[in-house]
C-alpha cells in the first residue's frame, strides 16, 4: 500500500505533517527500499493504531451516555418512589385521623347508650368521655361542693362541675350519657352556682351530650348554654 494511502487514514490535520516526516527522511537521510518499506509499517501501524484509539473513544462516549440515560431513569425512579412515599405517609395520616374521629364518635354514642340501658354507670361513662375530650385540647378540672341552701335542686347536694381555664377565660362543662330541657336548667343553676361560690365569671357553659331532647337544644338557646353531640366539633 503506498505510504500517501497510509496517510491519508490520519487525522487531517496530521496528514501533511507526517508526509513532510516521510518525505525528509526519503531525501535527507537517503533511505533505503528495505527501510522505507519498514517506515511505512510503522506509519501504517501507527494509523491503525490511530483508527483503535477513536473507535475506542467513540465507543466510551456512547457508553457514557447510556450510563448518563440509566442516572437519569434511576434519578426519576426515586422521585417517583419519593412521591409514592409522601403520597402513602399522608393516606395514612388521613386514615389515622379517620379512625381517630370513628373512635370518638363510638365512644360517645355507644357510651350514652350503654349509660342510658343500665349497662354501664354514668359516672363510666363521663370518665370516658373525660378522656375523648382530652385528646381534642379539653383537659378539665373538677369542682365539687356542697349546696347547703338547695340553690340548685331545691335541696342541698353535692354540686360537681368540670371547669377549664384558658388564657384566663373560664368554662364549665358536664357531660351527660342524653339531655333533657331539665338537665340545662339544672346546669345553669351550677354554673351560677360556681361563679357565686367562686368568685370567678363564667365566660362559656358547656354540655357534651350525644342524645339531647330538642325541648333541651331550645332551652339551652334561651339560658345561654351551649349543647354538643359531636365531640370531634367541638371549637
Amino acid at each position: 500500500m503506498p505510504y500517501t494511502e497510509i496517510i491519508e487514514e490520519f487525522p487531517p490535520e496530521l496528514r501533511r505533517p507526517i508526509a513532510r516526516l516521510v518525505d525528509a527522511l526519503r531525501e535527507e537521510l537517503g533511505v533505503g527500499r528495505a527501510d522505507f518499506a519498514e517506515l511505512k509499517a510503522i506509519v501504517r501501524d501507527l494509523a491503525e493504531a490511530q483508527r483503535e484509539l477513536a473507535e475506542a473513544q467513540q465507543r466510551t462516549e456512547l457508553r457514557v451516555e447510556e450510563l448518563a440515560e440509566a442516572q437519569r431513569r434511576t434519578e426519576l425512579r426515586v422521585e417517583e418512589l419519593a412521591q409514592a412515599q409522601k403520597e402513602l405517609t399522608q393516606a395514612q395520616k388521613r386514615m389515622e385521623d379517620e379512625l381517630t374521629l370513628f373512635r370518638r364518635t363510638f365512644t360517645a354514642q355507644i357510651g350514652g347508650l350503654g349509660a342510658r340501658w343500665g349497662l354501664q354507670s354514668e359516672e363510666a361513662f363521663r370518665q370516658g368521655m373525660r378522656a375523648v375530650l382530652q385528646e381534642v385540647g379539653y383537659t378539665a378540672e373538677r369542682f365539687l361542693d356542697y349546696d347547703a341552701q338547695g340553690e340548685v335542686f331545691g335541696y342541698p347536694e353535692q354540686i360537681e362541675l368540670d371547669v377549664i381555664v384558658t388564657n384566663g377565660k373560664v368554662m364549665v362543662l358536664e357531660i351527660k350519657s342524653s339531655l333533657s330541657k331539665g338537665d340545662v336548667y339544672y346546669f345553669a343553676r351550677k354554673a351560677a352556682f360556681y361563679a357565686r361560690k367562686t368568685g370567678r365569671q363564667v365566660d362559656r357553659k358547656l354540655i357534651v351530650t350525644p342524645y339531647a331532647e330538642t325541648q333541651a337544644k331550645e332551652v339551652g338557646m334561651r339560658v345561654g348554654v351551649e349543647i354538643c353531640t359531636d365531640v370531634n366539633a367541638l371549637g
